[in-house]
């Protein structure tokens, strides 16, 4: 799965939270929402350069999801998600392989200014044969939820991470 794609997949994870975050909700006090379900990815022969020439692999695991939502004092809601999945996973030459993803990221929704959003992923993939590990830690901020993805222009920071190994061997 592409890095956008990903991205994407949290961001509208905490899309739906917000449409429920009303100013009403906002004003109840925090809300947390556990959420628990399956989650699988491939990595194509030949895309990621961690893996040798040739080898495939795919996989899925357990995922859990936590989203705390916590409505400040000014207004503004902090919306923080933590995802992860342990699983299994199979490469081309038949070996298993142990996968641990978890993305970590903090939504700001101010009353009025830009979105800001901190987000740290993390996906290992260990045992016989080929293991590697491929992490970012990225800030942005934006205007408007709709123009969340993809950061453009100076309104990003990425404070770690080698593009190259993320967009081609971080699956989730």
């Amino acid at each position: 799965m592409s890095l956008s794609r990903k991205l994407m997949v949290h961001v509208l994870l905490v899309l739906m939270l917000f449409a429920v975050v009303t100013p009403a909700t906002a004003a109840s006090g925090n809300t947390n929402e556990v959420t628990r379900g399956t989650a699988e990815f491939s990595i194509p022969a030949n895309q990621c350069p961690l893996l040798p020439a040739g080898m495939s692999v795919s996989g899925s695991g357990e995922r859990l999801t936590i989203t705390n939502t916590h409505p400040k004092a000014d207004g503004t809601v902090e919306v923080r998600t933590n995802d992860l999945i342990k699983g299994t996973a199979t490469d081309s030459n038949g070996d298993v392989h142990k996968f641990v993803y978890h993305n970590s990221s903090t939504l700001t929704i101010p009353t009025s200014g830009d979105y800001s959003i901190s987000m740290n992923d993390t996906f290992d993939l260990s045992g016989p044969g080929p293991h590697f590990s491929v992490s970012f830690n990225w800030r942005w901020t934006f205007p408007s939820l709709e123009l969340l993805w993809p950061p453009s222009g100076d309104n990003w920071e990425q404070l770690h991470g080698n593009p190259d190994d993320i967009f081609l061997c971080d699956p989730l």
